[in-house]
């Protein structure tokens, strides 16, 4: 099978362990697309946290940021999509989330998304102190969440022990197709889970979807490669659904193929042995 376009998660796929697009890695997405082929980084991030990743690949990237709720042709532009939660959802959402003991963020509208908000916590959560730490230039403590809530945000996030997000899913359940709900295994704190409650139609799937109807490339040419259970939509949606050697065991076993790892430039050998 000929393949026309890869899609790549960005942490813990495209970067390595150091957080850089390593020299071989960037070889072979120039490879890539002086060969003509479609490349698109496919990200959780906002754009804002996503930038420095993005300015490290080539220019012609098309870049999908917030798992789909916000693409760009490239860096620079044109804007093809943006969609955020309404705000009168967005504010049940929030106070749902807090009448089960969890503390939302709250993120800043799409396209911009610079700024992350958030109360002052009910409970110790390690995965949400090692977060706002490391997003301290942009996460900002407000007394009550309704204040940012006079614009719709672009996705709300919890994050918890494996067993708890898992039921707080199925809880969302009633919320129907009204919301989409993503899930990631945490690399920042060991048996925590970050769970995105985003806009309805927001998968990275279905931003694989919009991106074949956009640019004439069915399903079957695509190439879907991640690391983390936020990936397994876009693995099992392409026709060649790739797990780096760094993904957990499940991811691993629902992909066609796995890759070497991050640290290995699993994304290169990727590109050279499948994609070219």
């Amino acid at each position: 099978m000929a393949y026309d376009l890869i899609a790549i998660d960005i942490d813990g796929t495209l970067l390595n362990s150091r957080r850089e697009v390593s020299p071989v890695t960037g070889e072979a997405l120039q490879r890539a697309v002086s060969a003509g082929k479609r490349v698109a980084l496919c990200t959780g991030r906002s754009l804002n946290s996503g930038r420095a990743a993005a300015e490290q690949v080539p220019s012609s990237t098309t870049l999908v940021f917030h798992s789909g709720a916000l693409i760009l042709e490239h860096l620079d532009g044109p804007l093809l999509r943006a969609v955020n939660l309404p705000r009168g959802l967005a504010a049940d959402l929030v106070d749902f989330c807090r009448r089960r003991g969890h503390d939302p963020l709250v993120y800043e509208p799409v396209p911009e998304s610079r700024y992350i908000w958030f109360e002052h916590p009910r409970s110790a959560n390690g995965w949400r102190e090692r977060y706002l730490e490391a997003n301290a230039d942009k996460a900002f403590q407000v007394d009550g969440l309704d204040q940012v809530l006079h614009r719709d945000p672009a996705q709300i996030a919890v994050a918890g022990r494996g067993s708890s997000m898992h039921e707080l899913k199925a809880e969302l359940a009633d919320y129907g197709d009204r919301i989409g709900v993503i899930l990631s295994r945490s690399t920042l704190v060991g048996d925590y889970w970050c769970m995105e409650i985003v806009p309805a139609g927001v998968s990275k799937a279905k931003a694989l979807a919009f991106l074949g109807e956009r640019y004439g490339i069915n399903a079957e040419r695509m190439i879907g490669i991640g690391d983390n259970f936020n990936d397994l939509d876009m693995i099992e949606y392409a026709g060649l659904g790739v797990a780096m050697g760094n993904a957990p065991d499940d991811v691993r076993r629902a992909a066609d193929l796995v890759a070497p790892d991050n640290d290995a430039d699993g994304v290169a050998h990727v590109i050279d042995t499948c994609l070219l």
